[in-house]
């Protein structure tokens, strides 16, 4: 049990073994540990000397510092102790002005001390509780702290939002449900005609769903750069991952290389959402293949390699299930049906970031009020002959 620590101002030379008399079992059981001062300034001292006082009882006149100074210092440099007020029933004025210092109860004298022991034991429940709600915001700042710190490393790996390099334009954006997400893209160059570009999701949206999802894009950035087949280097990716992955998170991934010279795409694709593809002919349309499975599952899966063309002024996009399961506060669904009726509605020569900029302003207005329940994360890529 903790002990309540409690002090005791008084200038009467009889105070402290009054007090010990009187509270003799519950200092012996150490219920109470007591402190004794003789005026204010004293009373200060011995607070900045004992950290975790919890009550002050004070005599209201005291010579040197008197107890109304004494409450009000204490109740500005320490928010979490409580002052008890000892007054006499005549002195109604100073008990007043003690209340409005920020005294937290008082004792009428001549002192009750079975009723100053149950206000002792009233206030230190309050304290206690006190404290324990401080820590409690401690540890949640600390966490939140710790989540920014998280975020921003996470938004520090992706590797911006625009890309511009002919025949190329790309434009790719995320916006986590919380302060990290599982979700990521990537895009880089493997040499001076092919690029990759990948999205991604992984299980769960908390600290592990991102580190999880560095552990997978630092492996895919790495096999990427052995071999120009997708397929290889999901099968490689997935390997890796089931042999670290004592939590079973798992993740989808689509990765493609497309061809700056020939606008060939290559793709696999791991359980994820299928692209669409649009032209400057041609209404978008989803880029369906045989169903894959995420990676992090089953170490002995191998990925299938799929080609398909881009048409010059023509492109796709990618994005994770955080559009298309949009939920407004009807529990509706965004649904694939708007998402590609958005995407006939953009101008034919729109910019990537114009595109993306259509779909997440289409998202939020059907979500209207509805909290974001997952991670929403686009790319979207033009090819255009310069």
């Amino acid at each position: 049990m903790t002990s309540a620590r409690v002090l005791i101002v008084d200038d009467e030379s009889d105070t402290e073994l009054l007090f010990t008399q009187k509270f003799h079992r519950q200092v012996a059981e150490q219920q109470y540990t007591l402190f004794f001062a003789t005026n204010g300034v004293e009373a200060l001292k011995i607070l900045e000397e004992t950290p975790d006082m919890d009550i002050v009882i004070t005599e209201t006149h005291l010579p040197i510092m008197d107890g109304l100074t004494l409450i009000g210092h204490v109740t500005e440099k320490y928010p979490l102790i409580r002052p008890i007020v000892i007054s006499a029933y005549s002195d109604l004025a100073n008990l007043r002005a003690a209340m409005n210092k920020g005294a937290h109860d008082f004792v009428l004298k001549p002192v009750d001390f079975e009723d100053l022991q149950a206000t002792i034991d009233k206030t230190f429940d309050l304290v206690s509780n006190l404290k324990k709600a401080q820590k409690s915001q401690q540890r949640l700042n600390s966490l939140t702290d710790e989540l920014d710190v998280s975020a921003h490393l996470q938004r520090s790996i992706l590797p911006g939002n625009i890309m511009k390099k002919p025949p190329f334009e790309v434009y790719a954006d995320t916006h986590p449900a919380a302060e990290v997400g599982g979700d990521f893209y990537d895009f880089f160059w493997l040499d001076d005609t092919h690029l990759g570009v990948v999205i991604a999701d992984v299980s769960g949206k908390n600290i592990s769903a991102a580190l999880f999802m560095t552990m997978t894009r630092t492996l895919l950035k790495c096999f990427s750069r052995t071999t120009l087949s997708p397929a290889a280097c999901l099968t490689s990716v997935n390997e890796a991952l089931v042999s670290e992955n004592p939590t079973f998170m798992f993740v989808t991934a689509f990765y493609g290389i497309i061809d700056a010279t020939t606008g060939i795409l290559t793709y696999a694709n791991a359980g994820h959402l299928p692209p669409v593809l649009f032209g400057p002919t041609k209404e978008p349309t989803l880029l369906k293949e045989d169903p894959s499975l995420a990676l992090g599952i089953d170490a002995t899966f191998t990925f299938t390699d799929y080609q398909c063309p881009c048409a010059l002024g023509g492109g796709f996009f990618l994005y994770t299930d955080g559009v298309v399961e949009a939920n407004n506060i009807a529990e509706e669904e965004y649904g694939f049906d708007r998402f590609l009726a958005c995407l006939r509605i953009c101008k034919k020569d729109a910019s990537p970031q114009e595109i993306t900029e259509s779909i997440i302003e289409s998202v939020r207005a059907f979500a209207a009020d509805a909290v974001q329940s997952d991670d929403i994360t686009t790319l979207c890529l033009r090819y255009e002959k310069s």
